[in-house]
């Protein structure tokens, strides 16, 4: 638990010090039933990916119907630090790409913070990127919030 406070404090501090740092998204998430350990092994690995998208999964079909399964596992493979969808507009279908990010995660006794800057989406799917991250979050922690000890 030291550690993971301390790797946190030592990435806050290099993001505030570079001072280039653009941060693109910040959120506080309340989960009032929770500690901090707790809310770390409920969310798991802290990795934003918003999924594959739908021309990905037919894409990955028809590689394995043609017996070249193998080869999704190259094409999704994690090349960044996360994915979304980088869609020219919300309307039109989904494309979820990888993208590097500094993305830190900061967690205390019933709360968490998720802030994404440096973000390398350029252009006019940035805007969708950044919506697309925070339909994921607050869906994965509207999850944390339902969980509880009863089981």
């Amino acid at each position: 638990m030291i550690k993971n406070t301390l790797f946190t404090l030592l990435i806050s501090l290099a993001l505030l010090t570079t001072g280039k740092a653009e941060v693109v998204f910040q959120k506080v998430y309340k989960i009032p039933d929770m500690n901090a350990d707790q809310i770390k092994e409920a969310y798991g690995d802290p990795t934003i990916d918003v999924g594959m998208d739908t021309w990905a999964k037919v894409s990955d079909a028809l590689d394995t119907a043609r017996g070249e399964g193998w080869l999704t596992g190259l094409e999704q493979a994690k090349t960044g630090k996360l994915r979304c969808n980088i869609a020219l507009a919300g309307w039109l279908p989904a494309v979820n790409e990888w993208s590097d990010a500094e993305v830190v995660f900061q967690v205390k006794d019933g709360r968490a913070r998720v802030t994404v800057a440096d973000l390398k989406v350029q252009g006019p799917g940035r805007k969708q990127c950044i919506k697309s991250i925070e339909e994921f979050l607050d869906a994965k922690f509207s999850n944390l919030k339902a969980l509880d000890d009863n089981w």
